[in-house]
């Protein structure tokens, strides 16, 4: 019959020395790059920079086109009405209308007193006066109709000189196309008789 007696483990001894490091193993393949990340979000904002220095001004630019008038505006109101201008100086008589037809007679008037000489004078100045002026008008009026006259009788005798000199003219020059022709004829007659005599 076994011996049943139990065998007891005994305590664990000191651990030895640690051994050298062991060989570095093959170089693995490189992996393939991964998928790209996603974009970050945008920065904040820089501040502006300093103004720069103003630059030298450039040349002068030629004038454009005329532009085109713009349509016309409305009518204003009504100004209001200025001052009466100064009166004017006075014109000169005019010429005497001829005597309107006589009256009927009024009936006759009581029996005045004269007047006297010196009463008269002043209005017999005007009329004799008045009777210059009117000769003096008729008698210029009447010049100045004859020099009218007389030039539009200068003038038309001048233009009918023209007209007979251009008349004259242009009879002569017909009166001398047939003899230059006839001349013409003449020779070529005798030519055609010189050609026929030698044959």
């Amino acid at each position: 019959m076994a011996d049943e007696t139990p065998i007891r483990q005994g305590r664990q001894g000191p651990q030895g020395a640690r051994g050298e490091p062991g060989r570095p193993g093959p170089q693995g393949h490189p992996g393939r790059p991964g998928l790209e990340g996603p974009r970050g979000k945008p920065g904040p904002q820089g501040k502006a920079g300093p103004q720069g220095k103003r630059g030298d001004a450039g040349p002068q630019g030629k004038p454009g086109a005329e532009g085109k008038p713009g349509p016309q505006g409305k009518r204003g109101e009504e100004g209001p009405q200025g001052k009466a201008g100064e009166a004017g100086p006075q014109g000169k008589p005019g010429v005497q209308g001829p005597a309107g037809p006589r009256g009927e007679p009024g009936e006759p008037g009581s029996p005045g007193a004269l007047p006297s000489i010196e009463q008269v004078m002043p209005w017999l100045h005007l009329i004799f006066d008045a009777w210059e002026d009117h000769r003096r008008m008729r008698e210029r009026e009447a010049v100045e109709r004859e020099a009218a006259e007389l030039e539009a009788a200068e003038q038309a005798a001048v233009e009918r000189a023209e007209r007979e000199a251009l008349a004259a003219a242009e009879l002569a020059m017909r009166s001398e196309d047939p003899d230059d022709h006839h001349d013409d004829d003449d020779h070529d007659h005798r030519k055609k008789k010189k050609k026929k005599d030698k044959k």
